[in-house]
């Protein structure tokens, strides 16, 4: 027979877990909220006002989801994502008798309730107590990039689940052994839904193992991609190998300090805290000039009051965070990760991208698991009254944000 402290402690161990379900419960049900319900609120004008939205194009993402001869150019960077997405939707439609536009948006919910389980799931890995892993996934729930991705169709959802994932897998490999395998499946996913952000996956493989083992890995995992691109195209006619990125020069950011400004604000601040977004002309490849949502020029925090003080209290929690990074003595391989890939997104985006904010949902997750890093340390009550009190104040303002840009959505659509 079991002895009476074995028995205690495998109760304790499953009402630990059982607690840790039941927050996970109200996280995934917090963020079905944000992608499924806030997404109805958005008029279906958006599927044809060419790059309104912050610059993205849902109605090209939509297509790729949904239709197996589309022309799905943007393959060339990102390669695999009608393959990853096309069936599942399908799937969906079959099943369910759902339209193309509610099959998607299912897909899309489904992919932010993966994403908060796995940041929740990170955060409780690396040693976060169940409270401060529990507030700082309400964070990443409620930032910026959050509330204005997951409504929307666009590859960005899929991206940061990716790079979430690469993170996972490198902090359970402190708690059990994991296989090589492994590591080429996250570098795999990380490269199949964004070229860039291969960078997570070949970060984790170098991080991990020895050079020539981290070499073997990325190289296999270039492989599989390039294998199932093949397989793609005999089913996706209309796609594109991702060598094919000279056009890509058209989103180069021009060599001004004021750009550069532009993106660090933007990169740090506007992906968790929503500014006041403008209306502004952009000119096409085709010289048509479209009127887009942009923020890259706002203030932080310009929102709304609300979003002054928020951006107030981000401040210092996101200096904490750099803090941490260097000087805690937890989670190394982690921290040296996930440093890596913030460097990397910074540096890409102070070269790539005209709207900084676009491509926010790829590393706003990152931000938070870096403010989260302040937990560990003697820091930790600062750090947890200073997020307490951020997300009353950035729920309002980013809420309150998201319905304006709702509004003026649906004004042009219905003049």
């Amino acid at each position: 027979m079991e002895s009476q402290e074995i028995i205690t402690t495998k109760i304790v161990v499953i009402q630990e877990t059982r607690y840790d379900l039941l927050i996970l419960m109200f996280l995934i049900a917090l963020i079905t909220l944000v992608s499924y319900q806030f997404s109805q609120y958005i008029d279906d004008f958006i599927y044809h006002k060419l790059d309104f939205w912050f610059d993205t194009d849902v109605l090209r993402v939509t297509n790729d989801m949904t239709n197996r001869f589309g022309n799905h150019w943007r393959t060339n960077v990102h390669p695999l994502f009608p393959l990853m997405t096309y069936p599942p939707t399908k799937a969906l439609r079959i099943v369910f008798q759902l339209t193309p536009a509610e099959s998607v948006r299912t897909i899309i919910t489904i992919v932010a309730s993966l994403w908060i389980s796995a940041l929740f799931i990170l955060l409780r890995l690396i040693g976060c107590r169940r409270i401060d892993a529990t507030l700082f996934s309400i964070l990443g729930a409620m930032s910026a990039a959050s509330v204005f991705w997951f409504t929307v169709p666009e590859t960005f959802s899929f991206g940061s689940l990716s790079i979430l994932l690469s993170l996972g897998i490198i902090v359970l490999a402190q708690h059990q052994k994991i296989s090589s395998f492994w590591y080429v499946i996250v570098s795999v996913l990380t490269f199949s839904f964004t070229i860039t952000n291969w960078m997570a996956g070949i970060i984790i493989a170098f991080v991990k193992f020895s050079r020539q083992r981290a070499l073997i890995i990325t190289a296999g995992a270039f492989c599989v991609v390039v294998l199932l691109w093949i397989i793609q195209s005999h089913f996706f006619p209309k796609v594109l190998l991702f060598h094919k990125i000279s056009g890509e020069k058209r989103y180069m950011l021009p060599p001004k300090f004021t750009d550069r400004v532009h993106v660090a604000r933007s990169f740090v601040f506007h992906s968790i805290v929503m500014p006041a977004f403008k209306l502004q002309e952009k000119v096409k490849d085709n010289n048509k000039v479209i009127t887009i949502m942009a923020t890259q020029s706002s203030s932080p925090g310009s929102g709304s009051v609300w979003g002054v003080i928020a951006v107030g209290l981000w401040a210092p929690l996101f200096g904490l965070g750099l803090w941490s990074l260097f000087f805690s003595r937890q989670n190394r391989q982690l921290r040296i990760a996930l440093g890596l890939i913030l460097l990397g997104q910074f540096v890409l985006h102070l070269m790539y991208g005209t709207e900084t904010f676009l491509y926010s949902l790829h590393f706003a997750p990152l931000l938070v698991i870096l403010a989260a890093l302040s937990t560990q340390t003697r820091a930790r009550l600062i750090a947890l009254t200073l997020t307490g009190i951020l997300l009353v104040f950035l729920i309002l303002n980013n809420v309150m944000q998201f319905d304006r840009a709702v509004d003026v959505l649906h004004s042009l659509a219905t003049q």
